[in-house]
């Protein structure tokens, strides 16, 4: 048994990117839980902990919990920039044809705090998904498609640096923490 669980902001591909994973699967051996389904963390820990065979498990804040966290195998972030979520936050609302500065305040008020946090739970993950870029060679990581089971994945191990893979958008434009000392090094020996 294998627990594969997908996190990202709201507004990301999760459910997508979910069910791409489960398509390749033997249905009668996996389950798919979102997590919205569960009206609690321990609710949903509880199904995880009594499914058999792999588990496909997604949502925005399954990075948050610890103990849910420790359940998982396989922990995979996919990144969407603030923009992007807040676009796809409006389209979504406006197709209830409601007034879009009530969406707006909403998702400045509520959606894009939670979403910094979820951000922050990104560094939990084994392995990142840059925005914008295809699932194919990420899903051929975590899905054994002959067998129709999830890859147990020996490479994700807890010693390998997070960052081994791939840095989200906002960590790559950062600076180098090295570079950023050295720079204060020259500017104030000067």
């Amino acid at each position: 048994m294998t627990i594969l669980a997908v996190c990202g902001p709201i507004g990301s591909d999760l459910e997508e990117f979910s069910g791409q994973c489960y398509s390749l699967l033997n249905k009668e051996n996996t389950l798919l839980i979102h997590s919205a389904d569960y009206n609690s963390m321990s609710s949903l820990l509880f199904a995880i902990q009594n499914a058999r065979g792999d588990v496909i498990v997604y949502g925005p804040d399954i990075f948050l919990d610890d103990k849910l966290r420790a359940q998982f195998d396989i922990k995979v972030f996919l990144e969407l920039d603030s923009d992007l979520c807040l676009g796809k936050f409006l389209i979504s609302s406006l197709a209830n044809k409601s007034n879009v500065e009530k969406y707006q305040e909403y998702y400045f008020n509520k959606i894009q705090p939670l979403n910094e946090k979820i951000r922050e739970s990104a560094q939990h993950a084994d392995l990142r998904r840059p925005q914008g870029r295809p699932s194919d060679k990420l899903i051929d990581l975590l899905v054994d498609k002959e067998e129709g089971t999830l890859k147990r994945c020996p490479l994700l191990s807890s010693s390998l640096s997070r960052n081994v893979f791939w840095k989200s958008v906002s960590q790559s434009q950062q600076p180098d923490h090295k570079e950023q000392t050295e720079s204060s090094i020259v500017s104030a020996n000067q």
